[in-house]
Parts: structure tokens; sequence; C-alpha cells
């Protein structure tokens, strides 16, 4: 079965030799997938720390991937990337997906730092980084680099979940 996150809509699993004929059937192979592949054919650590498939929860239909630009570094740290295809923007999935990963990342393995990056201009791309948390931490042409660590992403859960807990 392999590694496999939902949330309310979607199911992400990461990218396996498995998924092949399911990605080509739905006709959504980029070159990013086909290099993680290649990848895992010599180093099956890296496993789960390539691109996840995303998948609408209730038809099983790909909508894109989101996922890791590889192992975590020597701190701990990991970059996260994603794409949705056109016709499911704007509905929330690229949001979604993310907290799912961050959710994951934070609690199944040893991450402590997420980093992103996205061209100053991509309002899309920064607002699925603010709704989910990460921070800007610098700018260098054109490209604003992101961050959250984990103290950060447990304190923020935390306030939200004692926010709703009392109403607020």
């Amino acid at each position: 079965m392999g590694l496999v996150v939902h949330s309310s809509r979607l199911t992400l699993k990461a990218l396996s030799l498995d998924l092949f004929p399911h990605l080509r059937q739905a006709n959504y192979f980029p070159a990013h997938l086909d290099a993680h592949l290649q990848g895992l054919k010599v180093n099956s650590a890296c496993y789960g720390w390539g691109p996840w498939i995303i998948y609408l929860r209730d038809s099983d239909e790909v909508i894109g991937d989101i996922g890791f630009k590889g192992e975590p570094d020597n701190w701990s740290t990991v970059e996260v990337g994603y794409g949705i295809r056109k016709p499911y923007r704007l509905k929330g999935y690229a949001s979604e997906a993310l907290e799912a990963v961050l959710n994951y990342c934070f609690h199944s393995t040893s991450v402590t730092r997420v980093t992103a990056e996205c061209r100053h201009d991509n309002l899309g791309s920064i607002r699925v980084l603010e709704n989910n948390h990460l921070f800007p931490e610098t700018e260098h042409l054109q490209m604003v680099n992101w961050q959250l660590t984990k103290n950060q992403y447990l304190s923020k859960r935390s306030a939200l979940a004692a926010s709703s807990d009392t109403g607020s």
C-alpha cells in the first residue's frame, strides 16, 4: 500500500512505481515524477522524500502533486513544492494538501523545519504558504524563501485548537 495520508477531501500517496499505470491513465506525468522514480531505482531510501500524488478522495481523480525536494538535510530540514492541475486550482486543494504534508512531516518523521520558495508575485502560492503559517524568510532574485519550524507548527496548532475549543 505504501505511504498514504488523508485529509477531508484528499488522499496523498508517495510516488512509487506502483502508481505509474494510474498516472499514465490520468495523463499526469510531469518530468519531475520520472526523475524521482529513476532516483528510487538507485536509492530506495528516498521513498516518501519526493513527490506525493494528490487524489480527490471521493473519485480517486489525480489533481496534482506535492512533496519534498529530497531527504532531510543535516539540520533535519526539507523543502516542499506543489502543483495543482488548472481545473482544480482556487478550490483550496493546495492548502489542504500542504496541511496534510506538514502534519505528516512533523508528526511522523524527524523533520524539524520545512522550507518552500516561490516567486514574489505568485499570489496563489503565497496564499497557500500563508494559509499554512509559513513565514517569509528571505527574498533573492524575485524568489521568496519561506519556512516553518516544528515548534512554530505545534504552537500554531495548539493555539488554533484552543480557540476552537472556546468558540473563538
